[in-house]
């Protein structure tokens, strides 16, 4: 019985010393400079008769994006930066599964805030041929004028009202399918007054976090050797038990 301790000991002990020698799993991805096929492009209210007025250049380096938004308040107004990652198929989504933050380097001008906005597949509500069916994820962005650098959990964005009330969708579909990112949005923020022009200056958007596998992995492991165990401290005992009901000759 003691041997058998000792070999699940030993190995319990192996088990954790490679997890503990295994770099650090980070995952990263780029969002901005773009890869994988991903791209970027402006977008205003013009076809809808709105005023706005939008500027835009992209470098390997950085994207440049300007806007006023018309000054007719009796017309809707907007404009805004659109990171597309998903190529349109299903298959290329971006798996953010173990995303705990977003990183963006810019600089600013002309407004104190931005609304970022992550676009998900929701298999429940999703028809790829209408993008605003994707599942919104939402987060209102301060900023400071120049060039800053800001971080914020990804915990922090939230499916708005107006998307469910818009999309028709019950609220008890709460899911965030954050393992199916289709694309990133970069509007005004909610007060930005009309016909003052603002700007930003994107040098790079990067989602980061760090993968739970390995220790899942150690986790499994350690729990098998525990049943193991457990298992052969119980059939001990019934030996046990058994020798010492044995009437004596």
């Amino acid at each position: 019985m003691a041997k058998t301790y000792i070999i699940i000991v030993a190995i319990a002990a192996v088990i954790l010393g490679v997890y503990f020698a295994l770099p650090d799993r980070h995952f990263v991805d780029s969002v901005f400079p773009l890869h994988d096929g991903a791209s970027v492009f402006e977008y205003d209210d013009k076809a809808d008769g709105g005023s706005s007025e939008v500027t835009f250049a992209l470098t390997d380096s950085s994207a440049s994006f300007s806007c006023m938004l018309g000054a007719d308040t009796a017309k809707s107004a907007w404009c805004g930066l659109l990171l597309d990652l998903s190529q349109g198929e299903e298959a290329e989504y971006r798996n953010w599964t173990f995303v705990d933050s977003l990183i963006f380097e810019l600089e600013s001008s002309g407004t104190d805030e931005i609304l970022v906005k992550v676009w998900t597949f929701d298999p429940d509500v999703t028809d790829i041929s209408k993008p605003r069916t994707f599942r919104l994820l939402m987060k209102e962005i301060p900023l400071t004028k120049g060039r800053q650098r800001i971080a914020f959990p990804f915990e922090q964005f939230y499916t708005p009202d107006f998307w469910y009330d818009d999309e028709h969708v019950d609220r008890t579909l709460n899911r965030r399918h954050q393992e199916t990112v289709a694309r990133v949005e970069i509007a005004p923020g909610w007060n930005q007054p009309r016909g003052k022009k603002f700007s930003l200056k994107f040098y790079s958007i990067t989602a980061k976090g760090v993968s739970n596998f390995a220790f899942g992995v150690v986790m499994f492991l350690m729990l098998g050797l525990m049943i193991v165990a457990i298992g052969r401290t119980h059939s001990y005992n019934k030996e046990n038990e058994n020798k010492k009901a044995e009437p004596k000759a």
